[in-house]
């Protein structure tokens, strides 16, 4: 069943991801991770990208200029990101609060919301984050929105990839009832083994689980796509990918091998 937004688009009222699916990850900006600064290259990027998407995830500003420039076209999913107090670098970058809400991202007519949670066991600001999250679930299942939730296990400042950090996040928010998940690539050897600790993370929740992809010295093209083969290989529900595609010298290009990937053509 459908029904209307209040501005009279539609949105599922469950609204959840059809597997595989390539989403766009555009809300790296506000968080002061500045890769991009002039405005309207970035925009032209992101919806030169969105005609090779099944969605994007964005902050409040590019996501409603990209849908109302008509860049998001119907039956493209649309995440406002939620939570982004948590500046890169900064002294309260564990302090990751609210900047909006579920309700206003329902009332907007998008089609659910992104929530990152940071988990970092020597940081004491990781227990109201998961307390946090808790209530942002609660609130999108109540709003029958689908919450994408970015559970991230984070060391000295940085996001922690080893597999069984990303396997320890995974089950915290998916026991706390995250029904969809954001997680990173294992950093382990491409092939065999890569497949292999993707399928862990997938088989240690029950709930899609989409790997996001972001720069880590990564020197060409092949080796992103052969990144997003062993993850869909591994069991993963699609990619949620933003720098890698968005800052390519061909953004839709990129976009449109990332989802040939993604979806095994």
């Amino acid at each position: 069943m459908t029904g209307p937004a209040p501005d009279g688009r539609h949105r599922p009222s469950l609204a959840r991801l059809a597997p595989p699916a390539l989403i766009l990850a555009a809300d790296h900006r506000p968080r002061a991770v500045m890769t991009i600064e002039a405005y309207g290259p970035y925009l032209g990027a992101l919806g030169a990208a969105m005609a090779h998407c099944d969605g994007i995830l964005a902050s409040r500003q590019p996501l409603e200029d990209l849908v109302d420039s008509g860049a998001v076209g119907p039956g493209q999913r649309t995440y406002l990101s939620i939570n982004r107090t948590g500046l890169a670098g900064s002294a309260f970058e564990l302090d990751d609060r609210l900047v909006t809400s579920v309700a206003a991202a329902a009332g907007e007519g998008f089609t659910g919301i992104k929530h990152m949670t940071r988990i970092d066991l020597g940081d004491r600001l990781t227990a109201p984050a998961l307390e946090l999250l808790g209530q942002v679930i609660d609130d999108a299942r109540s709003a029958g929105m689908e919450a994408m939730i970015e559970a991230l296990s984070w060391s000295d400042g940085t996001m922690a990839r080893e597999t069984d950090a990303i396997v320890a996040a995974a089950v915290i928010a998916h026991d706390l009832g995250a029904p969809l998940l954001k997680v990173p690539v294992p950093d382990v050897a491409p092939g065999r083994e890569r497949i292999a600790a993707v399928a862990r993370v997938v088989g240690s929740v029950g709930v899609p689980v989409l790997f996001l992809g972001g720069p880590r010295g990564v020197s060409s093209r092949q080796a992103v796509l052969d990144e997003v083969h062993d993850a869909m290989a591994g069991g993963a529900a699609g990619m949620a990918m933003g720098r890698l595609v968005f800052q390519d010298p061909e953004p839709a290009e990129m976009a449109r091998l990332v989802a040939d990937a993604v979806h095994g053509r």
